[in-house]
């Protein structure tokens, strides 16, 4: 499977989103695979001391330019972060990490495609903000789940209603709305408006967990990871519903259309006892 992660204004998480995702994937749904291909920039480098090492986005590029036999497999571009995971660092420069993801065209992101279809991987490629022009952009077109994180705010959900048809237009298999909750508000503020319009492509919301979020950063050490955390529980039963979903569009419901007796959220499925 390959899921893009990405917003369509501002930064509202899905760096982090896309590794707790990864962190609570299921045993059994592939091995998951993060990769930075935010043109932004990627954060993974200065977060775990990654800067000054020779694998990542830049080594991808380069060994898909080459291709035939010096061709590696996708992990060899791969660090293990804490805890396990398994991820391919942007560089953290964005002049540098767009021109990096235009060259992965070369050979680097069919190079992922094979891992996800025949490898046993679940690519997770997070992919920062997204517009039509951003080199990030055959992630999402290769993608069988597209996941939008949103913050419940006004300039979010308003970016996020005006390009609703093209969001739609990317033709993506099956796509989602993660909604992130703020702090200091209910952690379903705004769900079920959303979810009126959205149906059960909403899933959330996320919870505000700063604790979590800094474990995923590489900010605090914990021996028990982000598996009792809030963010752990909620992601947890996330991986799950998207590893067993069938990809077959589901109805779009119009924008503004009430779903009667929906109750304002995604059914998601008991997270399962087994990981990674």
């Amino acid at each position: 499977m390959i899921i893009a992660v990405g917003s369509l204004k501002a930064s509202p998480g899905a760096t982090t989103l896309a590794l707790a995702l990864a962190d609570r994937w299921p045993a059994g749904g592939g091995e998951p695979l993060v990769v930075e291909a935010d043109p932004a920039g990627g954060d993974l480098g200065a977060r775990f001391g990654l800067l000054a090492t020779s694998r990542g986005l830049v080594t991808l590029a380069a060994a898909g330019r080459r291709g035939g036999r010096q061709a590696r497999p996708v992990e060899d571009h791969a660090h293990e972060l804490p805890g396990g995971l398994l991820a391919i660092p942007a560089p953290a420069g964005a002049e540098q990490a767009s021109q990096i993801l235009g060259e992965l065209e070369g050979g680097g992101w069919s190079a992922l495609w094979t891992a996800a279809r025949t490898g046993d991987r679940t690519v997770i490629v997070d992919c920062g903000r997204l517009d039509p022009r951003s080199p990030a952009m055959p992630a999402v077109h290769a993608a069988d789940v597209l996941l939008l994180v949103v913050r419940a705010d006004d300039d979010e959900l308003a970016h996020l209603a005006a390009r609703m048809y093209a969001v739609r237009g990317w033709a993506v298999p099956a796509w989602y709305v993660a909604v992130i909750a703020q702090p200091n508000r209910k952690p379903d503020y705004r769900v079920r408006e959303i979810s009126r319009v959205l149906a059960s492509r909403v899933l959330g919301p996320v919870p505000f967990d700063s604790a979590a979020a800094g474990v995923l950063a590489g900010r605090r050490q914990t021996r028990a990871g982000i598996g009792r955390t809030k963010l752990g529980r909620a992601v947890a039963g996330m991986a799950d519903y998207l590893a067993a979903t069938a990809l077959p569009e589901a109805a779009t419901p119009a924008l503004g259309a009430a779903q009667a007796g929906f109750d304002g959220r995604a059914a998601l499925p008991p997270p399962r006892t087994a990981r990674r």
